[in-house]
């Protein structure tokens, strides 16, 4: 099956989509943290950004899985990029940390419409190959990341300030763009009814107690969608702290940094192409049980080892093993629940998700500032805790 197969209709304008998300996201994202050290914020708020974001998006996500079900899966994706495309560009005006923490909470607000990118996506491919489907979408919009991190670097360790606004600019130009793809490419994919609208309201503030769907959901599915808040909690020493920890542990500068999440981005797009035409011929609790187990070891070898070699080394096994972790939770989702309620099921999802990165944020920001050391340590002992409950099941089948 050629890469033409999976450049139609819905999954090939989302896989193009991502990756012109890709393109400015690989300038700016591997350097958040340091955009606000640079506008005034300690290690401790910079933790706090990230959770109050987390906060944000988990306020807005969970109504948002109701309506992707209800006005439709087209109609939340193309709102909430619009959204974004603008938030780019205030993000380039920002005078201090505490604007960027007020642009950075109504940025994740907007992202209300996730769950509807998984339904859609979900609702698009065979199910036969919605594991290899999910890991392409995941790997081939990373192709940016291949050769522009070092370029966001380089205008941050030149242009200081500035290098990082112009690499806003450039993203909500390039947002701009996204936004206009998915207006005249995405094809609603269920039938979008009439709704009461003190009916939706219910629903609406019903989804705010979204633990109960917890029990109304297979066993599994639930701990699959539980995984989620300990994976989200693990990631957010790197995800973070991992510019902050290369530059001021390991010693590296920007561009460096930026040429280590090259470097991981084309080992992770190779295993993930390698992966992709077998993922779904392999046992799924197997691949999400080895999946973390490869992050779980990379936490620990940054914890343990303060080079650049296992800097290196531990990025790699942390980005195969979360997308072979992510591509199998999505799957696991459209095999267990039906296409009418994948919306609400993903809102959840999403919300523990979140929820996660709220508690990291604070937490590891906190161990942190204590020891960097520990807070990987730290991360790699939730993922390995997580994966406790999957060991019978993987060497059963194997």
């Amino acid at each position: 099956m050629g890469l033409s197969f999976w450049l139609r209709g819905n999954v090939g304008a989302m896989i193009i989509s991502w990756f012109l998300f890709a393109i400015s996201g690989s300038l700016t994202s591997p350097y958040l943290s340091k955009y606000l050290q640079m506008l005034g914020a300690s290690d401790i708020e910079i933790g706090v950004v990230r959770a109050l974001g987390s906060l944000a998006v988990l306020l807005t996500i969970l109504p948002g899985g109701v309506l992707t079900d209800v006005i439709g899966r087209k109609r939340s994706i193309v709102i909430g990029t619009w959204g974004i495309a603008v938030v780019q560009f205030l993000y380039a005006v920002v005078q201090d940390w505490r604007q960027f923490a007020m642009v950075y909470v109504v940025d994740w607000a907007l992202h209300f419409y996730q769950p509807a990118l998984t339904a859609i996506l979900l609702d698009s491919l065979p199910p036969e190959k919605r594991g290899g489907g999910m890991m392409l979408t995941a790997v081939l919009p990373q192709v940016p990341w291949l050769f522009l991190p070092p370029v966001g670097g380089y205008l941050l360790d030149h242009l200081g300030l500035l290098g990082m606004r112009l690499s806003f600019v450039i993203s909500g130009l390039i947002s701009v763009s996204v936004a206009l793809l998915r207006m005249r490419a995405l094809q609603e994919t269920i039938m979008v009814k009439p709704v009461d609208r003190r009916k939706l309201a219910r629903e609406v503030l019903h989804s705010y107690f979204f633990w109960r769907g917890l029990f109304s959901i297979p066993p599994f599915v639930a701990y699959i969608t539980l995984l989620g808040f300990l994976m989200s909690l693990a990631g957010i020493a790197l995800q973070t702290f991992g510019v902050l920890y290369a530059t001021n542990v390991v010693g590296l500068d920007n561009t460096s940094w930026g040429v280590v999440q090259s470097a991981t981005t084309a080992v992770s797009i190779f295993f993930g192409l390698v992966l992709m035409p077998v993922i779904d011929k392999a046992p799924r609790v197997s691949a999400l049980f080895a999946g973390l187990l490869l992050m779980a070891v990379g936490y620990f070898m940054v914890g343990t080892w303060a080079n650049v070699v296992a800097l290196v080394t531990a990025t790699i096994l942390v980005g195969i093993g979360s997308e072979v972790s992510t591509s199998i939770r999505r799957a696991l989702v459209g095999d267990y629940i039906t296409p009418e309620n994948r919306g609400r099921v993903m809102g959840t999802t999403l919300a523990l998700e979140y929820l996660g990165s709220i508690a990291g944020g604070i937490l590891v920001a906190y161990i942190y500032t204590a020891s960097p050391h520990l807070a990987f340590i730290f991360s790699g002992a939730v993922l390995l805790f997580a994966a406790v409950p999957l060991a019978r099941s993987a060497l059963q089948a194997r």
